[in-house]
């Protein structure tokens, strides 16, 4: 592994953890284990879990010296921190239904590949990327048409689901890139 790799040359393990909960409920595995190899651990509690804004760094004791001289270097200590811990707990202790998040992502991909886009795989979380020829333009589309998409290159645009999305808005989503898909031109080919 990676991580197995890293040890062996001395170098610390850091595992970006800003979709961690998603990758729990993905993999049926506690987040503890996912984890486990890593030396710090960064998570978002504003992606996936919906709270309004909020990161944590946690890390072993043996880092903690290492975290606080970056967190100086990056603009010392936050102002009211506890509004937005309060946000954190709040979004831990009442989580949204990240399963029924992951099932609509597979219900767009198997929408999106009907009406003829390409979806080079199906999606293992919450995220759905899927080709275009022009992926700039067809976001450009797409938000028009009321519909927020993020080209991730010059072909590819990534969907998210999420909790504030019921099945009305996936339904709607639907719909308008069904209507865009002659304008996609032909990225399955």
């Amino acid at each position: 592994s990676a991580a197995a790799w890293a040890r062996e040359h001395g170098l610390p393990v850091h595992v970006d953890g800003a979709r961690l909960w998603n990758a729990a409920v993905a993999t049926g595995r506690p987040e503890a284990e996912l984890v486990a190899p890593a030396d710090t651990v960064s998570v978002c509690f504003s992606k996936g879990l919906g709270a309004p804004v909020g990161s944590l760094l946690a890390f072993a004791s043996t880092r903690r010296e290492d975290a606080l001289r970056l967190r100086r270097r990056m603009g010392g200590s936050l102002r009211q921190a506890g509004v937005l811990a309060a946000a954190a707990l709040h979004a831990l202790r009442d989580r949204p239904d990240l399963a029924r998040d992951h099932a609509r992502a597979a219900a767009l991909a198997s929408a999106l590949r009907e009406v003829g886009y390409a979806v080079p795989r199906a999606p293992e979380t919450n995220m759905v990327v899927f080709e275009v020829d022009d992926a700039p333009a067809f976001v450009a589309a797409a938000e028009q048409a009321g519909l927020r998409l993020g080209a991730l290159d010059g072909r590819r645009i990534r969907a998210v689901t999420h909790r504030d999305l019921g099945d009305a808005d996936l339904a709607r989503a639907r719909d308008v890139l069904a209507r865009l898909a002659p304008a996609c031109g032909d990225a399955s080919a």
